[in-house]
């Protein structure tokens, strides 16, 4: 399975911690058959994996859980984009998230 394909399932979700974790799983994956692209795949992984570790056991209001999709829905088309992009723009992309993960997002 393609990023753009695990991205796609991961949109069309309903959102519940089992779709975050079949995201890192998959990001993960794709880290060992794609190697050049482990980083961009890393970090969706790393945040996908915080949220299940964060929650895996909780019950999350629909506003949290809808909240936190909705930055991974985000932050994987910034990685779809980076895939298709040259490596100056992939790094940049690829520093927005970082960055967006580490200091917009909160709740994970």
């Amino acid at each position: 399975m393609t990023f753009q394909e695990t991205a796609a399932q991961f949109a069309q979700s309903g959102g519940g911690t089992d779709d975050f974790k079949r995201l890192y799983k998959e990001a993960f994956s794709l880290m060992k058959t794609d190697g050049a692209n482990a980083a961009l795949y890393f970090v969706i992984g790393v945040a996908a994996h915080a949220y299940v570790l964060t929650y895996e056991d909780q019950a999350v209001t629909t506003e949290l859980a809808e909240s936190a999709k909705a930055a991974l829905v985000g932050f994987n088309e910034k990685i779809c984009r980076a895939l298709d992009a040259d490596p100056a723009t992939r790094l940049a992309l690829l520093g927005e998230v970082a960055s967006d993960y580490q200091f917009q997002v909160n709740s994970f």
